[in-house]
């Protein structure tokens, strides 16, 4: 009922949360209509789906009908079952440069080929994205330090969760640059890690800082 009421012209309604849904079945029949409302609603600008047992089938399905969407701002999928082909499909909606500007993958299985998948599109296509969210991931260094290096050249994600994956040296090293001298390009307060050093060794610590996607 009220993805049909989205759908059928419902201008009042900015912001919709149907999380942690009681789900009588695990074929993703609420993450496709969603999508399909997402298709043609034009007044929708935040939304939360998490706790939803969407997979990567139902993320490639959201990306897609995200395409033609240009209000949604704000998009919560985190503690799904997303994998790297879900992260590529929103990597691929990220070059088109739409107006989405947080996004949602915590607790979910993304990995590392899907968070590189996802820097690649913010470090070349995207200046809309403000705010991402990849803790609690499979996510290890090789992936968080390509996360890092698109922070290099993009200018405008400026919030950044990583807690959670496998924060080793090199991950470290990278994240630490970012957030060290008089004009850091990460700041402290927003992201949820913070550096420090024991006999010469960069290491990151969680901090209390967090933008809540849910």
């Amino acid at each position: 009922a009220v993805v049909s009421t989205q759908s059928t012209g419902n201008t009042t309604v900015k912001k919709l949360n149907v999380s942690n849904p009681l789900l009588t079945s695990e074929q993703e029949e609420t993450t496709i209509h969603f999508a399909k409302m997402l298709h043609v609603n034009y007044s929708l600008t935040e939304l939360h789906l998490s706790k939803h047992g969407m997979k990567d089938f139902g993320a490639i399905q959201l990306a897609e009908s995200l395409k033609d969407n240009k209000t949604l701002m704000y998009l919560n999928l985190a503690c799904n079952k997303i994998s790297e082909d879900g992260a590529r499909a929103f990597a691929g909606l990220l070059k088109l440069n739409t107006p989405l500007k947080k996004l949602s993958f915590a607790s979910n299985r993304i990995g590392n080929n899907g968070l590189a998948a996802l820097s690649e599109a913010i470090a070349t296509n995207n200046c809309n994205l403000n705010t991402l969210w990849v803790n609690n991931n499979g996510i290890t260094e090789t992936g968080l330090c390509a996360l890092a290096a698109a922070l290099r050249s993009n200018i405008t994600l400026s919030n950044i969760y990583i807690w959670g994956n496998e924060l080793k040296n090199t991950a470290c090293n990278a994240f630490e640059q970012l957030m060290e001298g008089g004009k850091p390009r990460l700041l402290q307060h927003n992201t949820d890690v913070v550096p420090y050093i024991v006999d010469g060794v960069t290491y990151l610590a969680e901090t209390g800082h967090y933008l809540f996607s849910h």
